[in-house]
Order: structure tokens, then sequence, then C-alpha cells
């Protein structure tokens, strides 16, 4: 475990540190927003690199692995935005007016994906779950490993609710933190299923941040209020809760 806690620790100070001086100064540069979202991704590769050659290609090879099955790809894809998209029509069956995007949104879907893969989704999961749960799943079974990293990845977060200009800050802590514990069960499925493929994984992060920001599901980004975002993370815990069961059944 004592890799796994230099892991943490070695992200924290990197992420945060980007994130306080922001934070410190009210600056909102990008820069120093998308620095501190690469604090896991970074202190993977200087850990791994620094335990040597068979270390980092072990790491790396992560990237390799991208011969999942099709429903493993089809959830990576499309899971979140199916769970997004009944949120909001469940919603709207109870009074909702979301504020649907138009053409436009669909157009940029592809962009957006990029954007959010390349200066963000990089910067974490060659981290989270290339480096840390592997580690994790060696001492424990998949659900339990799940929610360790889960833990870990929502206080990882905690500063961006002070960061100027940040959407973090129009979600309840609780509420995202539900949110974070209930995915991590998701990720850890769609690794095993996949053999622990980091392209896999980094699709379904990018998948669903992409859905949070073209779908109505947040005050600010189109929503009218959180209740299509409590949906929504109702709807990830059920999904959490099966997925759960059957890893727990073949663990």
């Amino acid at each position: 475990m004592r890799q796994a806690a230099a892991f943490v620790l070695l992200t924290f100070a990197l992420s945060w540190g980007a994130w306080g001086l922001a934070i410190l100064t009210g600056s909102d540069a990008a820069v120093l927003r998308i620095a501190g979202t690469f604090g896991p991704t970074l202190a993977a590769l200087i850990l791994a690199g620094a335990a040597g050659r068979v270390a980092l290609c072990h790491l790396l090879g992560g990237f390799t692995r991208w011969q999942a099955p099709a429903r493993v790809w089809a959830f990576a894809f499309g899971a979140t935005a199916a769970v997004g998209l009944l949120a909001l029509w469940i919603d709207a069956v109870l009074g909702g007016a979301p504020d649907w995007p138009g053409g436009r949104a669909l157009l940029i879907t592809p962009v957006v994906f990029l954007w959010v893969l390349l200066f963000s989704v990089a910067g974490e999961e060659t981290g989270w779950r290339g480096y840390l749960l592997p580690r994790l799943l060696e001492r424990t079974g998949p659900v339990r490993a799940s929610l360790a990293l889960g833990l870990v990845w929502a206080l990882w977060h905690l500063p961006l609710w002070a960061m100027p200009g940040d959407f973090h800050a129009e979600i309840p802590m609780p509420l995202f933190a539900t949110q974070i514990l209930a995915v991590s069960i998701l990720y850890t499925w769609l690794w095993l299923e996949s053999g622990g493929s980091l392209i896999v994984v980094h699709v379904f992060h990018a998948a669903s941040n992409t859905t949070l920001g073209l779908l109505p599901l947040i005050p600010g980004e189109g929503a009218a209020g959180l209740r299509p975002l409590w949906i929504a993370v109702a709807l990830l815990v059920v999904l959490a809760a099966g997925t759960a069961r059957v890893m727990a059944r073949r663990a």
C-alpha cells in the first residue's frame, strides 16, 4: 500500500498546488485549472518512472489494450448519455422544462469530446485507473477498491468549489461525492471487462464529461434547478449497485 499512499500524496500535492495558486490569486486562468487536472497522470508517470523501465512500460501498456467486447465500448461511449437523457425525461414528466440543446450541440459534440479528452481526462485516468486501481485490487475486492478510489477521487476535487468560475460550485458536495462513488464502480467494471484498457476508461470519462457539458443537467449549464442532476445521480447509483453485485459474484 506504500505505492498507493505515495501516489495519493503526490497527486494531491501537484493538483492542489496548482489549484491553490489559482484560488489565492483569484485567477480563472485555464492553464492553472488544466495543470491541476494533470496531477494524477503526472504522479503516476513520476512514480512508475522512478521504479524503472518495466514499471513504466506496464503502466503505459494499458494504452495498447483496445480489443474490448462491443458491449464494453457501447457502455463507455453511451451509458452516461443514456442516463442523462432518461433523467431529463423523468424530470419533464415531473413538470420540469429543460433547456434542450439545439442541433448545434450535436454538431460540436465531437469537438467537445476531444477537448475534454485531451485537456481534462488525459490528466486523470492514467493515474486513477492506470496506477491506483491495480494496487488497490491487489489488496481487496473490486467493490471495496472502487469505493476507496472514489473517496480519494472525490476529496481530490474539493478545491474546485473555491475555484473562480468553476461549475462545481453549482453542485452540492454530497451529491457530487455520491456521483463519484457510483461511477467509480462503473469505471472498475469497464477496466476489468476490457482487460485493463486505459483507452476504454478514457473514453468513458470523456463521454461522461461531454454529457454534462451538453445536456441541461447542471444549474448554470442549462438546467433550471438541481432536480435533473439528482435524478441522474439516483439512476447512476442504481446502475452502480447492480454492477457492484455482478462484480462481487465474480470476485
